[in-house]
């Protein structure tokens, strides 16, 4: 084992190093380890049940999906350490927000939320549509024929969000479930959502004869959306990984694969 050499001043009690080269490597020995990129504390990454883009099993340990699938393979590429966790939106998005160190997905990039995050994306697209009543279906076909009715959203969605600026009655609820149990009793009139999202909740549901998805009214690109005191060398990587893994096909995969 190679030993620094110390020289002891017996007259004066001063210990000196041979050189500043060993200075250096005893300061480096107590210093925290760093990836690549300068990351010195492992990011979190929260996230939403959502089919398919953010899909949970194993009491939350395994995250999978057509958008957690793509996070996490940029992630391992960026060689970025990480933690994953699922929640409730709005404390999803609200983590994201207040937290260093810590980015949400999949987020819709809107004019209120442009200034809170640094945006890595997009990593996924969607539509959003009406839900109502099959009966409905056919003769409910734009948006402002629901002008004056109730309109079901997830809390904190972006869909609430659209449906607010422009005027229209909305009722949150922080679980899609309930939302479609109220739309079937006639306490509400309609649900919007994603479309693969919503079709996903009405077929587990076994609601498919009851309520159908009647028209589409906007679409929108989803990001990581990352909060503003991560460093610009970690988002530069991460972006510079996700374009790497659309050249390659990566993401087209697991596009197919969902």
């Amino acid at each position: 084992m190679n030993r620094l050499n110390f020289k002891y001043d017996k007259n004066t009690g001063v210990v000196t190093l041979p050189s500043l080269l060993s200075l250096f490597l005893i300061c480096s020995l107590t210093l925290p380890p760093l990836n690549a990129i300068g990351q010195d504390k492992q990011l979190l990454i929260t996230t939403e049940e959502a089919i398919p883009l953010s899909m949970s099993k194993d009491n939350g340990k395994t995250i999978y999906g057509l958008s957690a699938d793509k996070i996490h393979e940029l992630l391992h590429r960026s060689h970025i350490t990480y933690e994953m966790q699922s929640m409730s939106w709005n404390r999803a998005i609200e983590l994201a927000r207040s937290q260093s160190d810590t980015c949400v997905f999949s987020t819709a990039r809107t004019v209120d939320r442009e200034s809170h995050f640094k945006w890595i994306g997009p990593i996924a697209k969607g539509d959003w549509v009406m839900v109502g009543s099959a009966d409905k279906l056919g003769k409910i076909t734009q948006l402002e024929q629901v002008k004056s009715a109730q309109i079901g959203v997830y809390m904190g969605d972006a869909v609430g969000e659209y449906l607010t600026k422009r005027g229209y009655h909305i009722t949150t609820s922080y679980d899609d479930d309930i939302t479609i149990k109220n739309l079937v009793v006639g306490r509400l009139d309609y649900w919007a959502s994603d479309a693969n999202e919503a079709a996903a909740i009405i077929a587990n549901a076994n609601l498919k004869p009851q309520l159908s998805i009647l028209f589409t009214f906007a679409s929108s690109d989803y990001y990581l959306a990352c909060n503003p005191k991560v460093s610009d060398d970690v988002v530069n990587t991460m972006k510079n990984k996700l374009n790497e893994m659309k050249a390659d096909g990566t993401t087209a995969k697991i596009d197919a694969k969902y």
